[in-house]
């Protein structure tokens, strides 16, 4: 059974009950033709031309109480049907989407980079709304509209044999219609669904990169590129759209059709006394059912077609499974050996041909100060991720505290990290709720010297409600410096072994950049700090050097070796003093 249905075990209740109302509705609503029926040969005086001439009040008022009381046990009914539906398919949803969203998080970066993030959006909203629908149209209408095609059936041989074969011959032939259009129309919802991921890709880019589309003038281009997607994706609907247009004037003719032989026949038996003038209304009645429920049965079929293309991309979805296995028992550590170590370690990302670090290897010894400078692109960032275990190196091995890194639980090895990365995050909430993310311990005097620490106290205390001051989605209300400064904050709070700081003072002067860096030189929790930076007076102090380039290690050392011996590092130092970006 598939992954994503069995969620719906939660709501057996509703998924019984739910079905049995919109039965006893649909019950109701086959009864009423044969009651008015009853009313027009027993309550209605006609002549010999037809004609009413009389009627009895108070049978007609009594049988249309009937009536009444009948439609308010069916409204009740389908209100009950329709609460059923509302919980099971809101609920059914709202599970769904907690599991795909926990599933998502255990996942590792490898697989959300092959899934894609607009892919993984669609999933969570559009995807997942489908499947809603689906519930609720289950509950609603698929017991209850082959119950009235099959009960409308019944009812007219019950009336009369020879016009209910008119039925039984109608039914095949609509169908066939049904099942011609629902087939070719069923092959493009797919299609419809991938245009669609593209859509949402092209719309997330331009969203994320919009100061860059700004800045390089080239809101044309990406209009067109935006119309050519939504063109596209129009043309793919409309396809569909074509196909199904075909389905109301066919049945509908078919329909009418059937009515107008129901009508011929009937008033043929009418003259031979097999029929009455209400049995003909009430045949005509229940083709009239027949229609509407075929046309309830067409809108099922569309809607159950997309619930299976979202079905099968949910199942897809929970049918990955990490790269990265965690391991749940802590192994026993060596407390003499480095903190981390690579050796002869490569990495390859999966959508690359080539790979992006070749045979690095170096260590992290506990307390030791590190810095890494290289260009854009050289693989610093990688390197990172291999150390917090986002992925796995495809070559080489990598150790913390002498065991192989795959030994250790990822809780407890991404708990002793603490790094601030190259993207500033800060999440909707106060300054408080942002500092305590990984801390949530953290008093109220941690979180002030750690703001001190990071030169973010001084503006901080500016603001009235201080730690409760509000932050908006991104930190959108604060400067590129001081999110730099909270997100160092932040991470000096957790006190870990190791403090990763990836061009974390990019943002800031000269000056504030100094003041940081000496305080690091303070901490009392005295953790391994890898300082990654394109500035070379950034790193200048660090006890060694990394210097990355062409995701290899070209120089080792402390500045003054690199200094003398490493071209490329001379290279960046000497571009930054010409740029008046000199080492201090």
């Amino acid at each position: 059974m598939k992954k994503s249905l069995t969620y719906l075990k939660h709501f057996k209740k509703q998924l019984i009950l739910g079905p049995i109302f919109k039965l006893i509705e649909a019950i109701f609503e086959l009864l009423i033709p044969m009651i008015m029926a009853y009313i027009i040969d027993h309550g209605l005086t006609v002549n010999d031309q037809g004609y009413v001439i009389a009627g009895n009040q108070r049978f007609i008022l009594t049988m249309g109480c009937v009536i009444l009381v009948m439609g308010i046990l069916g409204l009740c009914s389908s209100l009950v049907c329709q609460f059923y539906a509302s919980r099971a398919s809101q609920g059914y949803g709202t599970v769904l989407r907690n599991e795909l969203f926990a599933h998502i998080h255990s996942l590792s970066f490898q697989e959300l980079d092959q899934i894609g993030s607009a892919n993984l959006v669609t999933i969570m909203t559009n995807d997942i709304n489908q499947l809603q629908l689906a519930v609720a149209m289950f509950i609603r209408l698929v017991i209850r509209a082959p119950f009235l095609i099959i009960g409308s059936v019944v009812m007219a041989f019950i009336i009369n044999v020879y016009v209910g074969l008119i039925f039984v011959a109608i039914i095949p032939i609509l169908s066939i219609i049904l099942y011609v259009i629902m087939k070719k129309s069923a092959k493009r919802y797919p299609v419809i669904q991938n245009q669609l991921d593209i859509l949402s890709n092209t719309t997330m880019e331009n969203l994320s990169g919009a100061r860059v589309i700004k800045a390089f003038v080239r809101q044309e281009n990406e209009m067109q590129r935006f119309e050519k997607e939504t063109t596209t994706f129009q043309n793919e609907s409309n396809r569909v759209a074509k196909i199904t247009a075909f389905l109301n004037p066919l049945t509908f003719a078919c329909i009418n059709l059937a009515i107008l032989a129901v009508l011929y026949f009937g008033g043929r038996q009418i003259q031979i006394g097999h029929l009455s003038q209400g049995d003909v209304i009430a045949l005509v009645n229940y083709m009239n059912q027949i229609l509407l429920a075929l046309i309830v049965v067409s809108n099922l079929v569309v809607i159950f077609t997309k619930a299976k293309t979202s079905l099968q991309r949910c199942e897809l979805l929970f049918s990955k499974t990490s790269s990265i296995l965690d391991e749940k028992e802590v192994p026993a550590y060596d407390e003499n050996a480095p903190l981390f170590v690579f050796d002869k370690v490569s990495f390859q990302y999966s959508l690359s041909e080539n790979e992006v670090i070749h045979h690095i290897s170096f260590s992290i010894q506990k307390g030791e100060t590190i810095g890494m400078i290289g260009g854009t692109g050289a693989g610093k960032t990688t390197i990172l991720n291999l150390i917090e275990r986002f992925y796995d190196c495809t070559k080489g091995s990598i150790y913390y505290k002498g065991q192989e890194i795959q030994k250790t639980p990822l809780s407890l090895l991404r708990k002793d990290i603490a790094q601030v990365f190259q993207k500033n995050t800060l999440f909707k909430g106060t300054i408080r709720s942002n500092l305590k993310m990984k801390n949530p311990q953290a008093s109220d005097e941690e979180i002030i010297t750690a703001l001190k620490l990071a030169c973010a106290y001084d503006f901080c205390k500016e603001y009235d409600d201080f730690l409760d001051h509000a932050v908006e989605e991104g930190g959108k209300n604060f400067s590129g410096g001081q999110r730099q400064r909270l997100c160092i904050a932040r991470a000096l709070l957790d006190q870990s072994s190791l403090l990763i700081l990836d061009d974390a003072t990019s943002a800031l002067d000269y000056l504030t950049d100094k003041t940081v860096r000496e305080n690091l030189k303070h901490l009392p929790f005295h953790p391994a700090i890898l300082l990654v930076s394109q500035r070379a007076h950034s790193i200048q102090y660090a006890d060694k050097i990394l210097v990355i380039d062409g995701g290899e290690i070209v120089g080792m050392g402390t500045h003054q070796e690199l200094l003398q011996k490493c071209e490329v590092y001379q290279e960046i130092v000497q571009s930054q003093q010409q740029s008046g970006v000199s080492h201090a």
